[in-house]
């Protein structure tokens, strides 16, 4: 932990797409779930739970030509390539380096918006679902 030094920024990330390093990448997020679900009998509190299923999901938002090299490592549609993997890692000179795989990743959705005075245009957000348990700093999550 660095005390009044410089935490993980934006800068301190690489993103390691099948195309290579992200270069022209503006935002990623990530995120997976285990939920239960509470069991009642008799009163108005939980005696039990259950156990649901466990779920990944992310989004991305990249330059028009990082999405088309990823669209052309994955065979020309962003779709119908097989699941691949991205690697999140975040460093700092004077910090352990934290690393996270989200493995078996399929996108599910293209969103693309453009007006006048953009200077982005053509910038496209993808929506994924993660098949596989994400691993946090190299963790399995589930």
């Amino acid at each position: 932990m660095s005390i009044n030094g410089n935490d993980y920024d934006w800068e301190s990330m690489e993103i390691r797409l099948p195309s290579g390093v992200a270069v022209d990448i503006e935002e990623i997020s990530y995120n997976d779930e285990a939920p239960i679900e509470e069991h009642y009998g008799k009163g108005g509190t939980p005696i039990g739970y259950g156990r649901k299923n466990y779920k990944a999901a992310g989004s991305m938002s990249l330059g028009l030509p990082e999405f088309e090299r990823l669209k052309e490592h994955l065979g020309g549609s962003i779709y119908k390539g097989k699941p691949f993997q991205i690697v999140v890692s975040y460093a700092n000179d004077d910090q352990v380096t934290v690393t996270d795989t989200l493995p078996d990743v399929k996108i599910t959705k293209t969103d693309t918006s453009g007006k006048q005075g953009d200077d982005k245009v053509g910038a496209r957000k993808l929506d994924f679902k993660i098949l596989s348990p994400i691993k946090w700093n190299a963790k399995e999550a589930y």
